[in-house]
């Protein structure tokens, strides 16, 4: 930075300093619709952050899970692979529990064909959930994004030039004589055109009002098309579980058969397979000890026994076998534990698959 730029550095900080101590009687002010924009300009940013924020908490409610892609996320980008991870959609946790106890009942049981087409109908009820993830981003949080990252940025430096120049303008006005009248009518001429700037720039930010209420509609039809189409998987579902009382009920009532015993359960020796007796004899003692009664060793450390099959989606998840044994890292929240296999491998897997051996550490 040259001397004449520290030296006009040095000038708005004495100016400022000088109005926070109580000099802002002589102070040049904007007139009041001026003050008024930069008012709704400022609640325009704050929306705007916050909207986002707790748009991507409705489309994605556990903050854990958020925390976690986003991280996975940032190594992916970081490493030039570019590749978003999908978020676990709860319905999917469910369809996959819904499946798995439905077919080991089998066709035998309308219990459990009644759990696989409930099941079926959870898995479309998570693809169109992430549909709607989808088209919210597109739709909505993209579109903010740019305004938050464009246009408020934009309007927001011009402001801060404009506040700059003001305490530039304001000092060498103060200090009169002592600072040439060219440089007064300059630093005058500079803060003018910082407020023309300031000025268009807001007056066109809120003046967007049809692109703005343009992108909430686009958030409503989006959540319209994904709870219409929700309704109807939901409705045909009932549908078919209503049927399906209807021909349990007509079916005639299961009569229970008596159960009988058969030859050698009780066991019970035929006569004609009863030993012959040689007369009374004699049990042999010996002193020799008996034979310890071998013991499993339970784990040591804190693990886990897949219950079911889980395969890996999404990067960062950990797929194993049923009955594959797991080392424990962490609980990441009531639905994710953090484990690693024979292998080494490490990453995450839901809690409803797995059986606790040894637990994790309070």
């Amino acid at each position: 930075m040259s001397m004449g730029g520290m030296m006009k550095q040095f000038h708005k900080a004495s100016q400022y300093m000088s109005e926070k101590m109580g000099g802002e009687s002589d102070k040049t002010k904007m007139d009041e619709e001026f003050v008024e924009m930069e008012r709704k300009v400022d609640l325009m940013a704050k929306a705007v952050s916050e909207i986002m924020t707790h748009t991507k908490e409705y489309l994605q409610p556990n903050p854990t899970t958020r925390a976690k892609m986003n991280m996975m996320n940032i190594s992916s980008k970081i490493q030039g692979k570019q590749r978003d991870m999908k978020y676990p959609q709860t319905e999917s946790i469910l369809a996959d529990t819904m499946l798995k106890f439905g077919g080991d009942l089998g066709e035998s049981s309308h219990f459990g064909d009644a759990m696989v087409e409930v099941g079926e109908s959870l898995r479309q009820l998570s693809e169109i959930k992430d549909s709607l993830d989808v088209g919210v981003k597109q739709d909505f949080l993209d579109p903010l994004q740019q305004l938050l990252d464009k246009d408020i940025k934009e309007v927001m430096h011009h402001r801060k030039k404009l506040s700059g120049r003001r305490l530039d303008y304001d000092y060498k006005r103060k200090k009169g004589t002592k600072v040439p009248q060219e440089e007064i009518v300059q630093a005058e001429q500079k803060l003018e055109e910082s407020l023309e700037l300031a000025d268009m720039s807001m007056f066109n930010l809120l003046s967007g009002d049809v692109e703005q209420v343009s992108q909430l509609a686009a958030l409503v039809e989006t959540q319209v098309e994904y709870h219409r189409q929700s309704t109807d998987i939901l409705e045909a579902l009932h549908e078919k579980l209503q049927e399906r009382i209807s021909n349990i009920n007509s079916q005639p009532p299961r009569e229970r058969k008596a159960r009988q015993m058969q030859a050698g359960m009780m066991g019970d020796t035929p006569q004609d397979q009863s030993p012959v007796n040689t007369g009374p004899s004699t049990p042999k003692i010996t002193s020799d000890p008996l034979p310890p009664i071998p013991v499993a060793k339970p784990p040591q450390q804190p693990s886990v026994r897949g219950l079911y099959l889980f395969e890996a989606e999404n990067e960062g998840e950990l797929g194993f076998k049923e009955g594959e044994i797991l080392t424990l890292i962490s609980q990441i929240d009531e639905n994710w534990y953090e484990g690693m296999n024979d292998d080494g491998d490490t990453g995450y897997f839901p809690v409803s698959f797995v059986e606790v051996l040894v637990p994790l550490p309070n």
